[in-house]
């Protein structure tokens, strides 16, 4: 276990960052948007074709959470946001992924293979690649950069990344739109965002298919090992 955590250091650091980002860096954007509300709504499409540009970045990195830009997006733009906010998380998943590559280089899942009976079940998982992803993504709860950082130690296909995860964002990447469509002012949607017995009711429910899914999927790669 320490020559696991001595040989990853940097990666392990590199996730608690990502993980601890979002916290710090949403809340000062919170703060500025919300005494900045009008001078947002003149914003042109200049401005906002810039602040996508950003977001593709300050996502991929975990210093917005992407139903933060979603939400966002939803209240200022309504609907017609939803092809900047898909293209955006799109480039933001490319970018997360390919850093993650270049940081640990392989070394994440040579490690964690080295035992054969670890290995046999990383290889039955990895033939349910494309459901796993799309399940992982389906979750409120799994931060987005984490998710990036993850798939990306496992050696994911990028193939089977890019589009399980597409389709698995695709539900919450709506609801927090229709959430944003629906706010009546910017502070109350960015502090209570899921306020609503229907909104929770739907939240919980994608997060319980993710869950049981997850785990379904992985008590068959352990139970296929043991064969």
């Amino acid at each position: 276990m320490l020559e696991f955590l001595k040989k990853n250091t940097f990666s392990i650091v590199y996730a608690f960052f990502l993980g601890l980002m979002p916290l710090l860096v949403s809340s000062s954007i919170t703060y500025w948007v919300v005494f900045h509300e009008a001078q947002i709504q003149a914003f042109s499409w200049q401005n906002w074709a810039v602040i996508y540009l950003m977001a593709c970045f300050t996502m991929s990195f975990a210093m917005t959470p992407t139903t933060f830009v979603a939400l966002l997006s939803g209240y200022f733009l309504g609907w017609s946001a939803i092809i900047p906010v898909c293209l955006s998380y799109w480039v933001a998943s490319i970018i997360g992924f390919k850093v993650a590559e270049k940081i640990d280089g392989g070394r994440f899942l040579q490690i964690l293979t080295e035992k054969p009976e670890v290995k046999k079940v990383m290889n039955n998982l990895q033939k349910q690649e494309f459901k796993i992803i799309l399940l992982a993504r389906l979750s409120p709860v799994l931060p987005f950069a984490v998710s990036n950082l993850i798939f990306s130690f496992s050696r994911a296909d990028l193939r089977n990344f890019m589009t399980a995860g597409f389709i698995g964002m695709l539900p919450r990447t709506l609801l927090s739109l229709w959430l944003g469509t629906q706010a009546k002012e910017v502070k109350m949607l960015l502090e209570h965002p899921s306020e609503g017995s229907f909104t929770q009711l739907l939240i919980i429910g994608l997060i319980v298919v993710s869950v049981y899914g997850l785990f379904i999927l992985v008590k068959r790669a352990i139970d296929s090992s043991k064969q």
